[in-house]
């Protein structure tokens, strides 16, 4: 709500119309299909754990970036904002009686215009919901590291507490907000603007991680394969480091 509050040309708010989803959609797809273009090229160096869900991704390209489309249908979309950016755990401290929120610079991948831009705050949101995920796939793989084997028993337990998580997260985040002018009218169409965001963040964190740290690069294809609908089981674990997520 602060950073709605701002009434410097840079920081004031502004509709989201559906020009502004029009091109929204744009710099997703494009944003995509380089993450995609990056995973394709790489996918030979690829440990073979993680090759299977970039295959399973690869496949389903066409699909996968039609749906950022569903965005451009949407009316009443909410309020554009400055926002945080690069909103995840690493980013959060806490206190004895709050939370502090660090580092507002933005993704580091993206220019600093990408970075400036104005966006509905569920951006924002997809990149905890995001986080979370993260911080329950990093755990797992680091626990079975040594014991690969217990992989596939304890993976659903890993996903129902990133479900959980996320709900709960997403219960106060509703319930703070009310009912807002920043936020899309219909509860339908939040879910839809906030569905475009978390498969753009998971595309960004696959092109990052294959920039990076080429380890991590299951994390997000894991995410991307459940935000399309593409099963996960069955697939072994690789080796990862244990730093913390992001």
């Amino acid at each position: 709500m602060v950073l709605a509050s701002g009434t410097d040309e840079a920081f004031a708010p502004e509709p989201l119309d559906r020009a502004a989803l029009d091109r929204l959609a744009d710099q997703m797809r494009a944003h995509g299909e380089q993450s995609l273009d990056a995973l394709n090229q790489r996918l030979g160096a690829l440990q073979d754990a993680s090759r299977v869900h970039a295959e399973a991704v690869l496949s389903q390209r066409g699909a996968l970036l039609a749906q950022f489309d569903a965005i451009r249908s949407l009316d009443r979309a909410g309020l554009r904002i400055r926002l945080h950016g690069d909103y995840h755990l690493g980013q959060v401290l806490r206190t004895e009686e709050d939370f502090v929120i660090l580092d507002f610079e933005g993704e580091p991948a993206r220019s600093i215009a990408e970075r400036r831009a104005k966006h509905s705050p569920l951006k924002d949101v997809a990149g905890m919901l995001r986080s979370y995920s993260y911080a329950a796939y990093a755990a797992l793989i680091a626990f079975t590291v040594n014991g690969p084997d217990d992989y596939g028993a304890l993976e659903p337990w890993a996903d129902t507490w990133r479900h959980w998580v996320t709900e709960a997260f997403l219960k106060g985040y509703w319930t703070a907000s009310g009912v807002s002018a920043l936020l899309p009218a219909s509860e339908a169409a939040r879910q839809v603007l906030l569905d475009a965001f978390t498969l753009d963040k998971a595309l960004y964190e696959l092109g990052y991680e294959l920039n990076n740290r080429p380890d991590w690069v299951r994390i997000p294809l894991i995410g991307v394969r459940k935000l399309i609908g593409i099963g996960t089981s069955g697939a072994q674990p690789e080796m990862i480091d244990g730093r913390a997520p992001h």
